[in-house]
């Protein structure tokens, strides 16, 4: 999560904040600018309230993963050319990796958290 948010802090930072650079419809500016702001309360809440974070941190990375699939794949290239749009999107292929994290760790990671809070 906190790498997510550096990222769009860098962006913000270079371009800024709803960018005309993002080459993008203004609500997908708007979402991923959003972030900025939503990925390290995501971050700060796995620390100090793990079971919200960890669901904050499911529903962020699916909304995102998506969103921005939904923006890649406008223009699908056709078979000759794939291997390219993969390593042209590799940030979307990273997000995926971090989905597929999320979701096998998920339910043991709550499970973990419940057993915790029984003990406290």
């Amino acid at each position: 999560m906190l790498i997510g948010t550096m990222t769009h802090l860098t962006w913000i930072i270079k371009n800024g904040f709803l960018s005309v650079n993002y080459n993008a419809p203004l609500f997908a500016k708007f979402f991923w600018d959003g972030l900025t702001f939503v990925d390290p309360i995501a971050a700060i809440l796995l620390v100090i309230k793990p079971k919200i974070g960890i669901w904050m941190t499911l529903i962020i990375i699916t909304v995102d993963v998506f969103h921005n699939f939904i923006l890649c794949f406008r223009n699908v290239p056709d078979s000759n050319y794939f291997s390219y749009w993969i390593t042209g999107n590799w940030m979307l292929m990273c997000q995926i990796f971090f989905l597929s994290f999320v979701l096998v760790t998920f339910k043991s990671s709550i499970k973990e958290i419940r057993i915790k809070s029984l003990e406290s």
